[in-house]
């Protein structure tokens, strides 16, 4: 039977997401390195890496140890709720970030960014079955 503890480390990425998109920005948060390469969205590609991380995290840990063709088959529909959750997730904190007014920037391109992350990530197992 799976165990509910195997959600544990996705749920912990997810805080994780959460501190630190909201939490009140810093002038010191880029790195010298970075600061010259103005015109890449460093943060867009974080954003993706982040979000595609977290699914594969709750993939790895949650879905990847399904012991039988009944939890199998309720994880398909799981997984499917997880990237819809994580692509409100993402809105919800822009939404957030515009209205606490922490030095953060609400921008829709950080949901397009969360969300391809998510998706890439989701449509990768899903093409080596995995």
């Amino acid at each position: 039977m799976l165990k509910k503890q195997n959600i544990i480390p996705a749920v912990m990425w997810g805080f994780i997401i959460l501190y630190l998109t909201i939490k009140p920005k810093s002038h010191h948060e880029t790195p010298l390195f970075f600061q010259w390469m103005g015109k890449i969205k460093l943060d867009k590609i974080e954003h993706f890496v982040f979000w595609g991380l977290w699914y594969v995290i709750y993939h790895v840990t949650f879905v990847k140890y399904s012991n039988n063709s009944e939890e199998k088959s309720a994880n398909k529909k799981i997984q499917i709720r997880f990237v819809i959750f994580a692509v409100l997730f993402g809105v919800v904190i822009e939404i957030l970030q515009l209205k606490l007014n922490w030095g953060r920037s609400a921008e829709l391109l950080d949901i397009v960014a969360d969300s391809l992350g998510v998706l890439t990530a989701y449509a990768l197992f899903k093409l080596f079955k995995q």
